[in-house]
């Protein structure tokens, strides 16, 4: 009998490859484990078992595995369906999904390095200079491609390498390395303590050795402890080197242990705040709904105090050996609920998100698996909905409306909340959807009674909601009220602000100093050389750089078209908001939050500290300072231009300008006294407005929904975005004409497409685009089968291979 077993790759696959396994390696090997195998001609991969059996592929010869990784499973059954899930319902592969949700230390790699063949001796007067060159390198060690081409100065040393080979001078040498390495941390104690006073005596002529052993027995008087080097080296006047001398006497002890890297927060030191009789009345009913429904939203107004009762809930289903997930749509604000949470739980919160670096992120993935005690609270984006859970009770997606649960690229497109309620249903778990200004597709799921739905509107405390006020644009120009992009009243109101010892946060959703520098005379804008954009002026760094590929020139200082050196920029970005407020508030500190700012792992939490300690006065950013953050002292907040919001060209534009100004608003007067939010706009009488002035959500709600069902939009039907790219514009016209018409043959439904988008070139890639409406489930499935055979048919076609087709599905 012959033993097989079916293997995911973290490669975009569209089915495992059965692999040949020995009956003991049969029997060793469980699902979900991993194990290395080849694949194609010289890769080895690290694999994830899916299946076991004895029947063997008939279209392709089985290639036996290379090792067994794991006596256990690396991930458990539930993961394994959750990710096919996934994959089918994103239209992604398995691998896709594997390769996003294990931490890619977790996964071997194959690095194909060169070395000299041992078998066979080469006369060296035979080789070329570029030959030799190699040759003579690798005889001193083994070399990865990279290297040998510095050596050689060849850009492409791919022919070189296999004219080496084809003389026998050299071999393929493949080394498996495994990323991931434990921390470890050396450790003391002193050999025999009832000796100490004897140990000391003999130490009076080595002072410094003295000192380390008092320094270790102050540590531990009884002898049992091991003691960290970094605690000893930072209480003594020694080094590692005065340790081993004591090491040698057999005076001290040392090992080595591994350490948990990830940071060391205060334990528990606060009790749980006691709610208000309104909190308390949401707390009870919550628990209610929670018993009759998986899923329930938790609509409550900004500032009511959700946070508190969630920690009500955590604290009781952690007390009972569970485990709770906190989704958050920005790690900007990880740092101030990791905080509060910590403070409430004795074995602390785990953090998971993309700026820990790879190692922290395998600790948190071991620690989740094993259900540790600190890994009960885990407080992350959306990548943290793919950790391997032992007992997952609770998912709670703060901010659930927010449009960062969507990932967008690379694949899989998943949005985190959808994806969080159908890994629930197979957990048996709970869902809560906290949000102020819920998505019209939650709030459509509690009008059909598949969600449940618990009411928080007033703030905490009985703080008034903030006066709103709109300044018209428009008007303020006419009557030349205006400095640069402040209107005299949003001026004013940050003098006053500041006069009172309070803070103000300013939004203005672009990066960057300015969108475009145009030339005055002949109206040339320099545009990016490989996406159809205009370059973005950043003042600091002295470049124009294009924001979808990166590519960047300095700043000219004549027009490249017709020589004039009459530039000028277009348009304010949040770097030139700050200059502004720093000519005209010159003694005030200012602070920027946006993408420029916040690139390093501490910088989020370095900026959001500074401001809570107010130390910054003024605080001026893009999108990620409106996301739940919580600052007591904040009493302005301005919007600079409300217009960018509403008139951006999107089905969805009124529904996110709403969500946006009225969570920015929330930002305002979240203490004792009545905050104050100004909003610029030159359409002051805009529904939206209105609705945001007068907190009216009920009212939008309805309108929107409406206008969704008039022109058939989510969330009354299901959108798929199918988008391909081509370098060759004529190839790409031909490729989305073709795709568009296979797929028009057989769905009867509404087809948008193909049609370039507003950036129809990205990367060097051309872009077209189509938008499939959905109506029914029943014609979602039809869609997906003839998706499926119409890109296999696409792809068979050697015209159009060099055409990439991407599906995006639910593309909100």
């Amino acid at each position: 009998m012959h033993f097989f077993i079916d293997v995911y790759l973290p490669l975009p696959l569209k089915k495992p490859f059965i692999y040949s396994v020995t009956k003991g390696e049969f029997d060793l090997i469980l699902i979900g484990s991993r194990v290395t195998v080849p694949f194609g001609k010289s890769k080895i991969y690290t694999g994830l078992v899916v299946k076991k059996h004895c029947l063997a592929p008939q279209n392709y010869e089985v290639k036996p595995i290379d090792l067994i990784l794991d006596d256990k499973p690396l991930i458990y059954d539930y993961q394994i369906e959750f990710w096919k899930w996934i994959a089918d319902y994103y239209h992604c592969s398995f691998g896709n999904v594997m390769k996003a949700s294990i931490p890619s230390t977790l996964l071997l790699e194959s690095e194909t390095r060169m070395a000299v063949n041992p078998e066979i001796k080469i006369d060296k007067t035979i080789l070329s200079d570029q030959q030799f060159l190699i040759y003579e390198a690798l005889e001193k060690s083994v070399l990865k491609i990279d290297d040998m081409i510095k050596i050689s100065g060849n850009k492409n040393p791919m022919k070189l390498i296999q004219s080496l080979i084809n003389i026998g001078a050299i071999s393929l040498y493949q080394k498996i390395q495994e990323k991931y390495k434990p921390k470890t941390e050396r450790v003391f104690r002193i050999k025999n303590l009832n000796q100490l006073n004897n140990i000391l005596d003999s130490l009076k002529r080595s002072p410094k050795q003295k000192d380390f052993v008092l320094s270790l027995y102050n540590f531990d008087k009884y002898g049992k402890k091991w003691i960290s080097a970094k605690k000893i080296f930072s209480k003594s006047n020694t080094s590692i080197q005065i340790a081993n001398k004591l090491i040698e006497k057999e005076i001290i002890e040392i090992k080595t242990i591994q350490i948990d890297r990830l940071i060391n927060l205060d334990k528990a030191s606060v009790s749980l705040q006691d709610l208000s009789q309104i909190q308390t009345n949401a707390f009870n009913e919550l628990k209610k709904e929670l018993s009759k429904q998986n899923v329930v939203l938790f609509q409550g107004v900004t500032s009511s105090g959700k946070t508190p009762i969630y920690m009500r809930l955590i604290k009781d289903l952690v007390d009972k050996g569970g485990q709770v997930l906190f989704l958050l749509p920005e790690i900007s604000i990880t740092s101030q609920m990791v905080s509060r949470f910590n403070n409430f739980f004795s074995n602390g919160v785990q953090v998971y998100h993309s700026k820990f670096n790879l190692n922290e992120r395998t600790e948190i993935w071991k620690n989740v698996y094993q259900g540790n005690d600190n890994a009960k609270v885990i407080i992350g984006a959306r990548s943290s909905l793919f950790l391997p859970f032992k007992k997952l009770d609770l998912i709670i997606v703060d901010e659930e409306h927010e449009t960062s649960y969507k990932q967008f690229d690379p694949a899989p497109r998943y949005h985190a909340r959808d994806s969080a309620i159908y890994l629930s249903s197979i957990l048996g778990s709970k869902v809560i959807l906290g949000s102020a200004t819920p998505s019209l597709e939650s709030l459509i799921n509690v009008e059909k009674k598949k969600y449940g739905i618990v009411y928080l509107n007033e703030r905490y405390g009985g703080v008034k909601p903030p006066k709103i006020n709109i300044v018209d644009l428009k008007d303020s120009h006419k009557r030349k009220l205006i400095k640069g992009d402040f209107s005299q009243d949003l001026i004013t109101s940050i003098s006053n602000t500041l006069e009172q010892g309070k803070q103000i946060i300013l939004f203005q959703n672009r990066r960057g100093y300015a969108p475009v520098l145009e030339c005055l005379t002949c109206g040339h804008m320099p545009s990016c050389i490989q996406c159809d954009v205009t370059l973005t002026h950043h003042i600091n760094s002295g470049k124009l750089q294009c924001h979808y590929c990166g590519y960047s020139i300095p700043i000219p200082k004549a027009c490249s078209s017709c020589s004039s050196t009459k530039l000028s920029t277009k348009g304010s970005g949040t770097q030139q908001i700050e200059k502004q407020l720093a000519e005209f508030f010159p003694n005030v500190s200012i602070a920027r939050m946006d993408w420029d700012t916040t690139r390093g792992k501490n910088d989020f939490d370095r900026i959001i500290e500074l401001f809570s300690q107010q130390k910054i006065k003024i605080l001026v950013g893009t999108q990620m300072i409106i996301k739940g953050l919580d600052f007591k002292n904040v009493h302005l907040v301005g919007v600079l231009n409300a217009d960018h919001l509403i008139n951006f060209p999107d089905f969805r534009s009124f529904e996110r300008s709403f969500q946006m100004l009225t969570q920015v608003a929330g930002r305002s007067g979240r203490s004792c006294d009545q905050g104050k939010v100004i909003i610029q706009s030159y359409q002051p009488n805009h529904s939206v407005l209105k609705s945001v002035i007068n907190n009216d959500i009920d009212s939008f709600v309805k309108s929107e929904l409406n206008d969704r069902k008039l022109n058939i939009y989510p969330p009354y039907i299901k959108l798929v975005k199918i988008t391909l790219k081509n370098r060759n514009m004529h190839n790409l016209n031909s490729a989305s004409e073709w795709f568009s018409n296979v797929l028009r043959q057989s769905y009867k439904g509404k087809i948008l497409g193909p049609v370039s988008p507003v950036v129809s070139r990205v990367r060097n890639n051309y872009i077209k685009e189509m938008l499939v409406k959905i109506e029914s489930n029943n014609s979602r499935a039809f869609f997906k089968k003839l998706l499926n055979k119409s890109i296999q048919s696409f792809e068979s076609i050697s015209i159009f291979r060099s055409t990439k087709v991407i599906v995006d599905v639910d593309p909100y």
